[in-house]
């Protein structure tokens, strides 16, 4: 991450410690999108690379008082995007080793319940009741879990509110559950397992 600092930046960066919005958002525009992409080469992920950018120039605001005392700012906006870029990094390890530890564990609970139908056979009973959900809802279930989308991302990519999401996993989750029940004798405890996954 590299500053290119100009006369203008210092003058910017002065008039922002003197709350001056007007500087404050030319600098926005002069450095959100190098920002943006630098961050998201690090991270892999537009949602939390743009959350990153608006963090790093809510903290530029924040401690604008003590811009006098950095001597080179537009490298500490770098800085800051640096630290909560690797922030969001370990953040991201561990919720795959907690993810991976929960799926071991309902592994070991699958696999210690004696099933009257083989796996094949669950899997298959379940792929034919993702089909019988309606078209929209069967869209979201399928966005959720098996393309790992989180429910802010699909809401995005469908053009429908958050709540809209969670009421039709909800719903979705609910006749799998029971479809799982009344076609395999699959107690629901064990379907929401499966249906976690």
């Amino acid at each position: 991450m590299q500053e290119h600092l100009s006369y203008s930046d210092v003058f910017l960066f002065a008039r922002i410690s003197n709350g001056d919005e007007q500087a404050f958002r030319q600098v926005f525009h002069e450095h959100n999108a190098k920002l943006y992409h630098t961050t998201l080469k690090l991270i892999k992920s537009e949602t939390e690379a743009q959350e990153i950018v608006q963090e790093v120039f809510l903290r530029l605001w924040l401690n604008r008082a003590s811009l006098p005392k950095i001597d080179r700012p537009v490298a500490w906006l770098y800085t800051v995007a640096s630290n909560l870029s690797l922030d969001a990094l370990r953040k991201q390890a561990r919720q795959r080793r907690h993810a991976k530890k929960i799926r071991e564990q309902q592994s070991d609970i699958v696999r210690d319940y004696h099933y009257r139908l083989e796996e094949k056979e669950i899997q298959g009973i379940l792929s034919e009741a993702i089909t019988k959900l309606p078209p929209s809802r069967r869209q979201i279930f399928i966005l959720s879990r098996q393309q790992g989308l989180n429910r802010k991302e699909i809401a995005e990519k469908l053009n429908l509110s958050e709540s809209t999401v969670k009421n039709q996993l909800t719903s979705a989750l609910r006749f799998l559950q029971d479809y799982l029940y009344s076609h395999g004798g699959i107690p629901c405890s064990i379907s929401f397992i499966l249906l976690i996954r």
